[in-house]
């Protein structure tokens, strides 16, 4: 077990699902998690960009699973053509973004297609490559309209509600939003991806507190794609350009990073390593495979009701999942 101890606060690395190395079944490109209640995970595999469109599409899909990686099955398959975000709303639906479609389509907690909501455009309500999504306690839902650098906000039924944002690097300005949360008292943490920072601001678009201004992006925030919440009120950043989850503490002060810990491999790449014995001759010939246990390009957080934290790390085909200890007392030694 890898531990990262900070400020009063661990964090253990728990176990991956998907590939490691190279090895076992995983996801394809997966861009986005969401959790609910039960230790149910929905993974969204967006698929490989850059690749032959008909083979991405065949490949997206949301999986539905549980967090100790037994598959439940799978859905929307051919239903998408961009896929970006998923949110479970308060009465366990799904809903996922599809930023080349501009809709936002609705299933069931287990995958049944319920329907969709959305046009494109720029006026009130319209979207313009919507990327993030999240639900407030009330069951409304928040929109990153990432081509029109604003946030919407909607009834769960697609009924517009209202808009704040506009281009620009001032506070309460995006550009080119991409994920977003809301915490419990009903505060909106957008990452400003183009601004490299996240901006915290109340539910109609006051700014509150920014996130990842700390002067370089090796010490601050480098396109941050995605935030989540944890219990004791902790920010976690999905810092998509440098390549690891940033924390910080409910003021705003950065704590520690995750980096990514994947050494053992995950049920399904032990699978295939107990059937082939050639795969471990193959990776006792590779030197060093540290590089390949760190994220790579992850993209989309999640933290559920056990504050666990679930990292989709989408250019490895995998997530990574950490749980947060809340009695841990790290050893004195008298040397």
């Amino acid at each position: 077990m890898l531990t990262t101890t900070a400020q009063g606060r661990t964090w253990n690395f728990s176990h991956a699902i998907g590939r490691i190395a190279g090895v076992g079944e995983g996801f394809f490109g997966p861009t986005a998690v969401a959790t609910a209640p039960g230790g149910i995970l929905y993974v969204l595999n967006r698929g490989h960009a850059g690749g032959d469109l008909g083979v991405t599409v065949q490949n997206q899909r949301v999986s539905r699973l549980t967090i100790d990686q037994e598959l439940l099955g799978e859905f929307g398959r051919m239903e998408f053509t961009w896929p970006v975000a998923l949110a479970v709303a308060p009465d366990g639906r799904v809903f996922c973004t599809d930023e080349h479609r501009n809709f936002i389509a609705i299933y069931s907690p287990e995958g049944e297609r319920l329907g969709q909501w959305g046009e494109p455009g720029d006026g009130p309500g319209h979207m313009s490559g919507p990327s993030g999504i999240a639900f407030d306690n009330d069951g409304n839902v928040y929109v990153a309209d990432t081509g029109s650098n604003r946030i919407q906000r909607f009834t769960s039924d697609g009924e517009y509600i209202s808009n704040w944002g506009g281009p620009g690097n001032a506070p309460g300005q995006f550009n080119r939003p991409w994920g977003l949360t809301v915490d419990a008292e009903g505060s909106v943490y957008v990452a400003d991806w183009g601004n490299d920072r996240v901006q915290k601001l109340t539910a109609d678009g006051a700014h509150l507190m920014t996130l990842g201004n700390e002067n370089t992006h090796m010490s601050g925030l480098l396109r941050p794609s995605d935030i989540a919440i944890d219990s004791a009120g902790d920010i976690y950043v999905v810092d998509w350009g440098n390549n690891r989850v940033r924390i910080y503490d409910p003021s705003g002060s950065p704590i520690a990073s995750l980096n990514g810990d994947a050494q053992e491999f995950s049920k399904w790449a032990k699978a295939v390593v107990e059937s082939n014995p050639d795969v471990v001759k193959a990776f006792r010939r590779v030197d060093d495979l540290s590089p390949m246990y760190r994220f790579h390009r992850p993209t989309g957080i999640a933290i559920d009701e056990h504050d666990r934290i679930i990292v989709s790390d989408t250019n490895r085909g995998r997530v990574q999942v950490y749980a947060r200890e809340t009695d841990f007392t790290e050893a004195q030694f008298n040397l």
